[in-house]
């Protein structure tokens, strides 16, 4: 079993968890979100956060979709591949009182997608925050983009490397807005107007 261990900063930094540390993978098997990415992104959500229904791709620690719940999201469901991030996951939400908005659902997001579309499941965000350096964004975001998951008006938010080049259009999705935080950018998709 993988060991666990507390990140100082890996944290809720938000609404009615803040300040709980979560767990973390040990070894360097994630790549946590700054806080200050994490601040600036959950400004921009605030307005599409009460009450929305999230889905939290690569979830890693859960950190973003535990997040999103703390500041007003009624439910978030989580896929992750690893069973030892689907475990840190399921404490995170132990530890933050979270536990009952949520699911945590271990598979392999290109196989999971198709599944939730064929039970209907609709989200008004979904983030996406794959391993850098394999090109899983833009897939993933064409996967997406031909499995309805996302409400009319909702809202796919990506992060990834500055390097990793990423289409304005995806079939009926389009860029609305990125953001550039070092090395790390984060990109905003919604349906075409």
């Amino acid at each position: 079993m993988m060991p666990l261990e507390v990140f100082v900063s890996l944290r809720v930094i938000g609404g009615v968890a803040k300040g709980r540390r979560l767990i973390g993978a040990g070894g360097g098997r994630t790549r946590p979100i700054p806080d200050n990415v994490k601040k600036s992104l959950f400004d921009i959500l605030t307005p599409h956060l009460p009450d929305s229904t999230c889905l939290d791709l690569f979830a890693g620690t859960g950190a973003i979709g535990i997040e999103a719940l703390s500041r007003g999201a009624e439910w978030v469901t989580f896929v992750e591949c690893s069973p030892a991030m689907v475990r840190v996951i399921r404490s995170n939400l132990d530890v933050t009182g979270l536990a009952s908005w949520a699911k945590v659902i271990q598979g392999d997001v290109r196989r999971l997608v198709p599944a939730l579309c064929r039970q209907k499941e609709m989200f008004h965000i979904i983030f996406v925050d794959p391993p850098y350096g394999h090109g899983l964004a833009p897939v993933t975001l064409d996967t997406l983009s031909s499995h309805r998951l996302l409400d009319s008006d909702g809202i796919i938010v990506t992060r990834h490397e500055s390097r990793q080049e990423m289409p304005e259009v995806f079939e009926d999705l389009e860029l609305a807005r990125r953001e550039k935080y070092g090395d790390t950018i984060v990109s905003f998709y919604m349906f075409k107007r």
